[in-house]
């Protein structure tokens, strides 16, 4: 009999023991990334899924976000400013709406990558680093947004 409970225990205890270990961090791959090390750095929009379409920013078009550590997300949406709140535990991480300014874009589809990635944030429900790229994912797991440091 205690052999037995051996059995049922050891493994729930690993089970949960590698739960707890998950808290705060997202998968990659091999490693596992703090949510602190997405925080307080400028990341650059790689590309953003817009319907049945991938779209990248070309220069001029750039668009940015940083995610600061008292939980709010601001940047450039292409052409206008924005920024907004997030709630982020373990690898969900969840955008309110967002404040935008509303100058006019005259840069070739910038208005598209725009109004792309602002719609985008609304999708987001949790978030990961995928080759040093922050990988932000609609609630299916599919990625909605992919940025880039700014600092590499």
């Amino acid at each position: 009999m205690r052999q037995v409970k051996h059995r049922i225990v050891l493994p729930l205890a690993l089970v949960a023991l590698a739960s707890l270990a998950a808290c705060g961090t997202a998968s990659t791959g091999n490693m596992t990334t703090d949510w602190a090390s997405v925080t307080d750095q400028e990341w650059q929009l790689v590309q953003v899924i817009d319907g049945n379409s991938t779209l990248s920013p070309t220069p001029p078009v750039m668009a940015t976000a940083t995610f600061s550590s008292d939980d709010m997300v601001s940047g450039n949406a292409g052409c206008n400013q924005y920024s907004g709140s997030y709630e982020q535990a373990g690898s969900s991480l969840g955008v309110a709406q967002l404040a935008m300014t509303r100058k006019m874009c005259i840069a070739d589809n910038a208005m598209q990558i725009e109004n792309a990635f602002s719609g985008a944030f609304v999708l987001v429900s949790s978030w990961d680093v995928i080759n040093g790229h922050l990988v932000l994912k609609d609630q299916d797991g599919n990625m909605v947004i992919e940025l880039t440091s700014a600092a590499q």
